[in-house]
């Protein structure tokens, strides 16, 4: 899907919740386009484009939108619920097994699945988004990442993480990132 039909797909999505992601609505939706945009690349060769593909484009949607819908940074499995209902509202509950495991996974530490596995794919492109293309590039180019954030310019998503991060870490200091997994 070209950029645009992409970019006005992923606003039509996410008009459900401007209200609750406020100020953070742009720079969670270039969060999202930059997500599916890498899963493309990663993706190269292995099939439709995750761009084209409907499970990608709902766990890119809703992988951490329950940070601002449920206000807490223990977000996949609001997420995860607001996805299932979104899919079965659209006729689409029978991806919901396979996009809750791309929103549960998508901070594992290790391996997902085999590299051309979408919860693998998901979890390599949004981690390369989050690390800024610093720690783990998986074959993605730093001068593709630089286009893309060009494209998708980050509008304070990777400063609001920090904020988010470090108000966790000052309210649940026993469990600073519930959301890694191994």
């Amino acid at each position: 899907m070209d950029s645009t039909a992409l970019r006005k797909e992923i606003d039509r999505r996410l008009e459900p919740w401007s209200a609750q992601l406020g100020p953070d609505r742009v720079a969670y939706t270039n969060h999202v386009l930059r997500v599916i945009s890498l899963s493309d690349l990663i993706a190269k060769g292995t099939g439709p484009a995750p761009s084209d593909r409907s499970e990608f484009l709902a766990a890119g949607v809703f992988h951490d939108l329950g940070i601002w819908t449920a206000g807490t940074f223990d977000y996949l499995a609001p997420s995860e619920e607001l996805a299932g209902h979104w899919l079965e509202g659209n006729g689409q509950s029978e991806l919901t097994p396979l996009v809750t495991r791309m929103i549960d996974q998508h901070h594992k530490l290790r391996a997902a699945g085999d590299a051309d596995d979408p919860v693998e794919i998901f979890r390599r492109a949004d981690a390369v988004d989050v690390e800024m293309a610093v720690l783990g590039r998986f074959g993605v180019r730093r001068a593709a990442y630089r286009d893309l954030t060009e494209e998708f310019p980050d509008a304070g998503f990777h400063r609001r993480l920090l904020q988010l991060g470090a108000e966790r870490i000052r309210t649940h200091p026993l469990s600073p990132l519930p959301v890694l997994k191994w």
